[in-house]
Formats: structure tokens, C-alpha cells, sequence
């Protein structure tokens, strides 16, 4: 099973909405529970339990006890030090547009490793306009299913 803490979003609501949408292109089970300021996303499958913690960097983390064994920490904002940002964003808020997904740094998944790599991302206008939850849900998404990579461009 693999454990996905998502924290420091504003609007959990629609983080969780763009997730599921992305997600109706990948054949897992999960649960999503929510609570104050965190999202955990209970991904099934046969190994043993993993736990990942995707936190917004660029927002203030406080109050935040996130009470896990050991975990892989994810990073992401608008920042060169964030293991996920964001390289370039195109097209018009209130229409669709794209954005280029960028992973700076390797993220440790088991016995493999995600790469450092862009791809771009078609963002639908229903998901709003939050990059952090855009981010957020991509990267939870690419921790379920890597290939997500080369279905994104095309929502």
C-alpha cells in the first residue's frame, strides 16, 4: 500500500477533485480521507506500506503534525530547490492552458527511482486555478503511475 500526505493547500476540495480527474485515467484503487489541513490518498496494492509527504513549500507549514513512520518527503513551489516546480505556464487563466510539469530532483520510490524530467500538462478549466493543487495532484498521480506522464498532455 503506499500512503500519500498532502499538505500546505489551500482549497483541499478542489485538490481532490483535480486528483480523481486525473486518476480516471489510471486502473487503481484508493480512499482519499481529509482532515484540517492534510489529504491522505490509501493507494492498494500488494506491497508493503510506503508513505510519501508532498508539501507546498511556498506556504507557511505550521500546525502541521504529521505523526508517519518514515517517509519520503516531496517538495514542491515555485522555487529551485523544490523537488517539483513548475518551468513554464502558458495560455490564458480563464481558458484551458498548459503548464510544464518539472521534477528537479530524484524521487526514491521503492527500489526505483523517478528521474528528474518535463512534460507538459493540459489543465482543464474546471480545475481552477491553483498551481499548488495542480502540482500537488500530478505529483501524487505519478507516484501511483508513472506512465501518467504521457496521458497528461491530452486531458
Amino acid at each position: 500500500m503506499k500512503k500519500i500526505i498532502i499538505t500546505g493547500n489551500d482549497k483541499l476540495s478542489n485538490l481532490i477533485f483535480i486528483f480523481e480527474d486525473i486518476m480516471k485515467k489510471v486502473n487503481v484503487k484508493y480512499e482519499i480521507e481529509e482532515e484540517s489541513h492534510l489529504v491522505t490518498i490509501n493507494v492498494f496494492d500488494n506491497g508493503e506500506t510506503t508513505y510519501y509527504a508532498i508539501a507546498n513549500v511556498d506556504h507557511e507549514l505550521k500546525d502541521i503534525n504529521l505523526d508517519i513512520p518514515l517517509c519520503r518527503f516531496i517538495t514542491l513551489g515555485f522555487n529551485k530547490k523544490s523537488s517539483v516546480t513548475i518551468s513554464s505556464l502558458g495560455g490564458d487563466l480563464d481558458t484551458s492552458k498548459t503548464l510544464i510539469y518539472c521534477i528537479q530532483r530524484e524521487i526514491d520510490e521503492d527500489d526505483t527511482i523517478i528521474e528528474p524530467q518535463e512534460f507538459p500538462v493540459f489543465i482543464k478549466s474546471s480545475w481552477g486555478h491553483d498551481i499548488y493543487n495542480i502540482m500537488s495532484a500530478v505529483t501524487a498521480v505519478m507516484l501511483i503511475d508513472r506512465s501518467i506522464s504521457d496521458k497528461l498532455n491530452s486531458m
